[in-house]
């Protein structure tokens, strides 16, 4: 018996030596970004060089989700445990809290997505994608909530509607993310919930993108006459809609040792990405390839996703940064690698800045002092010196509210020209043109130099339902093209400028 207990304490000290020992390579495997991913992609910013790139808002948070504006100085944000906090960013200080009991907050579920309904300032409709239990069983749902404030300037939240029920949930895989799209109607992405057969059956609410009309109902023009609107997906928990109205989603790889091939799509209606079928640059009929992946040997791990300015926006988890895809050039820049840890919510300010949160205190990072953290991005210069290399914008400045007459002035590299202009169009946020003009050059533009510019675009202000985001001015966009200058391939030129209507 004595032999017995001894070889147990022996095979016991053993096993915990090699635990402790190979700690470091597990962390490696598993939490830490891989060293490769400063060899393989373009590295931006670093936050390093420029204090003025970012500012800390906030900290002392727990697993901050989702972060919207209620307006220009208030902020609500879900944490993973089931809180619901408003934050005041003037003053940068915590109005109020809420928790929602339902949660149940088990691995990656719990209060994870978040949304306003496009008109929230009528209604005070306010969507929330949680985990929770059903007759002892993991679900995910989606309910309808009002956030109202009441007569002493307080807010009130009131639990009012499901609108789906009955997604699989899982300690793994619940997607999460939910955003209203340009046509009004609810999109949420769905994990697999560690099944990867949900995603391949279009009768199963997992591993997929869903539209569902703001109360519930399903849209006439669903693909399937149920509320999947693109399957085969894994773990998405990114959507985001460019100013042509396309719909783009990010989606987590496969996991493990062999962690990798994480995906950027664009999606359609009814179509089929793959998982767990085909991955990376595989191809079968009937099934769609990523626009981008990460490759085989590093992970993004991305987490929430937006467009800005011409390219997508995306934060990684395990791959610890702020990723830039340019849709234009096709080219993957990654600012901030390291600097804050795991970054997990993104969102677009109504000031024209960046709002990311970082997920360090999730289980799988390691939280620094104030963390979870909420830090502002300065959009300007993210930008500063790609743009400045081609075309320089002096006026309008980006994200400044505009009104017709608009006077566009700045200066262009001279292969921008072509007989002195080149055009400008003006549209709103669902790719509709507004207005199109010229711009003119002021002196020679048979230059390689920079050649002063001036146009003018006149329009009539908007009408449409504002199904922006963030709920303020209509959003639009100036776009610049070049138009074939020198033999040059038409729009080899083309820039961006995000603006607002009064």
């Amino acid at each position: 018996m004595l032999k017995k207990i001894i070889i147990f304490i022996i095979a016991s000290v053993t096993l915990l030596v090699l635990l402790f020992l190979s700690r470091p390579y597990l962390e490696k495997i598993y939490f830490k970004p891989q060293e490769k991913i400063k060899e393989k992609i373009e590295q931006g910013i670093s936050g390093l060089e420029d204090k003025e790139v970012y500012e800390v808002v906030f900290e002392n948070l727990e697993i901050p989700w989702s972060i919207v504006f209620l307006n220009d100085n208030e902020i609500l944000v879900t944490e993973r445990v089931g809180k619901v906090k408003i934050l005041d960013l003037k003053n940068k200080k915590l109005l109020q809290e809420f928790k929602i009991e339902e949660v149940k907050h088990i691995g990656e579920g719990g209060l994870l997505g978040v949304t306003l309904h496009p008109n929230f300032s009528q209604n005070n409709f306010v969507y929330f994608y949680y985990t929770t239990e059903k007759d002892g069983n993991l679900i995910n749902k989606v309910e309808r909530y009002i956030l109202k404030l009441t007569q002493n300037g307080k807010y009130e939240l009131i639990k009012g509607k499901t609108i789906v029920d009955n997604i699989p949930a899982g300690n793994v895989h619940n997607g999460g993310r939910i955003k209203f799209g340009p046509d009004g109607y609810l999109y949420i992405t769905t994990g697999d919930a560690g099944n990867s057969q949900n995603s391949q059956d279009i009768n199963s609410l997992g591993g997929k993108i869903l539209r569902v009309k703001d109360d519930g109902s399903l849209p006439e023009d669903n693909p399937f006459k149920n509320l999947t609107y693109a399957y085969g997906i894994r773990n998405s928990q990114g959507i985001t809609w460019d100013s042509q109205g396309n719909l783009w989603s990010i989606d987590h790889g496969r996991s493990g040792v062999k962690s990798g091939l994480d995906e950027i799509n664009l999606i359609e209606k009814g179509k089929n990405y793959g998982w767990p079928i085909i991955q990376g640059d595989e191809t079968q009929e009937g099934m769609e390839k990523p626009i981008i992946h990460s490759g085989e040997d590093i992970t993004w791990a991305p987490a929430d996703l937006i467009y800005y300015n011409g390219n997508l926006f995306f934060t990684g988890l395990r791959g610890q940064g702020l990723y830039q895809y340019n849709i234009k050039n096709k080219k993957l820049t990654l600012h901030f690698f390291q600097k804050f840890g795991r970054l997990r919510a993104i969102t677009l300010g109504p000031d024209g800045n960046f709002y990311i949160s970082t997920s360090n205190r999730d289980g799988r990072g390691y939280p620094k002092e104030g963390d979870d953290k909420i830090i502002k991005v300065n959009t300007t210069k993210l930008f500063e010196k790609e743009i400045s290399k081609t075309i320089i914008i002096e006026s309008p400045k980006a994200n400044e509210i505009v009104d017709s007459p608009l006077i566009i002035k700045g200066k262009a590299k001279g292969n921008w020209f072509f007989e002195a202009t080149f055009p400008v169009t003006l549209v709103d946020w669902d790719g509709k043109i507004i207005a199109e003009s010229y711009v003119e050059a002021k002196d020679n533009w048979m230059t390689e130099d920079f050649v002063p510019f001036e146009g003018k675009l006149e329009f009539k202000n908007p009408s449409f339902p504002n199904t922006d985001i963030n709920h303020f001015s209509h959003r639009g966009t100036l776009i610049f093209r070049n138009s074939n200058p020198s033999g040059l391939l038409e729009n080899q030129y083309y820039f961006e400028l995000p603006i607002r209507f009064k």
